[in-house]
């Protein structure tokens, strides 16, 4: 290095400067000198870093380093690397020049500490990436931990820089936090509400990516794609995206659809209104066009061996042409049973789940008979399928029974 200092001195003499210049002359280009070197043994580095991880993660099994490759973990180490040289290198070539080594002093150190910043951020993005792509962690939103712990990252660097650019201790700054939070409370008050409402998410396990969710009295209704500190976006069906702020999901109520996907069946709870004017006793006539429907055998041989022996302990006063004196069928209830031996049948209906063919309280608008199963089959267009067949068997059937559904007259009815 004194070798260097005589032929750097010896170059400015030469070119007539002042002898007051000529010392920073020479410091100058040293100092250019120096971080001319330190670049391109970055880039060397650098390249040589990550041309060897590339290399090394297509030849082997393992998945983890490609993680850290695309996560550019190499190239952040070669950072790290010549911030380190840098901060060591810096005394011996300006050993001649106080003023310029506590220049480089602070830079050196401000690169040493965002280098250390570079290289952590890295390695929490490789941990997510490796914890994304896990069967069991892929759909778990740990992207707002890893935010968190980057927001943490950034505020110790920032405390660490401006220690450096102060000379002054880390702890002098530290001290003063506590009054800068209630600043800082108010100022970004909306974004430490998203921050600790995304890290209730994550930690409830509240809402993961491809979850199903609906926010009432909001048009949020779509599929999670991702869960950030803050926000949390959603494919709605018409394929807009809602972009919905954490803490909102915390402070209200939503519906989140993934206890049905999992539970492997989709409820349908649906009602048919039956004009009640239609409903009647079952007529022999009836009984005999009933008994040749299949699913309808069982239920009407035990009904009917039911009714024939309470009959039976009718008293002999008793005149059997009067309905209330005797115990007979009914239209609407053959009808019920049907629906029950149908739904039986069905399979697309989820046999281990309710199954529940109910009266719902009479109204205006007729007779509510609600057909409440679930189906075996959870997709969207699956389940409407399945559905709409029900439905459009168990009004074509009605006739059947001599039964209508309830309908508000049209124009065509008065014409």
């Amino acid at each position: 290095m004194q070798w260097y200092l005589e032929k750097l001195t010896e170059f400015c003499n030469g070119m007539n400067l002042p002898p007051q210049y000529t010392q920073i002359a020479v410091s100058l280009i040293l100092a250019v000198g120096f971080i001319l070197v330190l670049f391109c043994l970055q880039r060397v580095l650098r390249f040589v870093l990550v041309a060897g991880t590339h290399l090394w993660s297509k030849r082997s099994r393992n998945t983890w380093d490609d993680a850290f490759c695309e996560a550019k973990f190499p190239g952040r180490i070669a950072h790290l690397l010549i911030a380190i040289l840098s901060l060591h290198g810096y005394a011996i070539v300006f050993a001649q020049n106080p003023g310029f080594a506590e220049v480089f002093k602070a830079g050196t150190s401000i690169y040493f500490a965002v280098a250390v910043a570079g290289t952590a951020y890295a390695l929490v993005d490789a941990i997510m990436i490796i914890g994304t792509n896990n069967e069991r962690l892929k759909d778990v939103p740990i992207k707002g931990f890893f935010q968190a712990i980057k927001i943490i990252l950034t505020l110790g660097v920032a405390i660490w820089v401006l220690s450096i650019l102060s000379d002054k201790s880390p702890a002098y700054f530290l001290s003063g936090l506590g009054a800068l939070m209630a600043i800082l409370l108010i100022v970004f008050k909306d974004t430490l509400l998203g921050f600790t409402a995304g890290i209730l998410i994550s930690a409830n396990d509240l809402v993961r990516n491809k979850d199903w969710i609906e926010i009432p009295g909001t048009n949020v209704d779509g599929e999670v794609f991702d869960v950030s500190l803050t926000t949390v976006k959603v494919r709605n069906w018409d394929n807009t995206i809602a972009n919905v702020p954490a803490y909102t999901l915390i402070s209200g109520a939503f519906k989140n659809w993934r206890g049905m996907e999992k539970s492997g069946g989709r409820r349908i709870k649906r009602a048919i209104s039956i004009d009640m004017q239609t409903i009647h006793f079952a007529s022999e006539q009836e009984i005999a066009r009933w008994q040749k429907i299949e699913l309808l055998k069982p239920y009407l041989s035990q009904k009917l061996e039911e009714i024939r022996e309470a009959n039976a302990r009718v008293p002999e006063t008793a005149d059997p042409s009067v309905p209330a004196n005797t115990r007979n069928l009914t239209n609407i209830g053959t009808f019920r049973a049907y629906c029950v031996a149908y739904l039986k049948a069905n399979r697309k209906i989820h046999q281990g789940m309710t199954m529940l063919v109910r009266q719902l309280d009479p109204k205006a608008t007729g007779l509510p008979l609600e057909i409440y199963v679930f189906t075996n089959d959870t997709r969207w267009g699956v389940y409407e399928n399945i559905q709409s067949d029900i439905f459009d068997h168990l009004f074509a059937i009605m006739p059947e029974f001599g039964l209508a559904p309830f309908q508000e007259p049209s124009g065509r009815n008065f014409s």
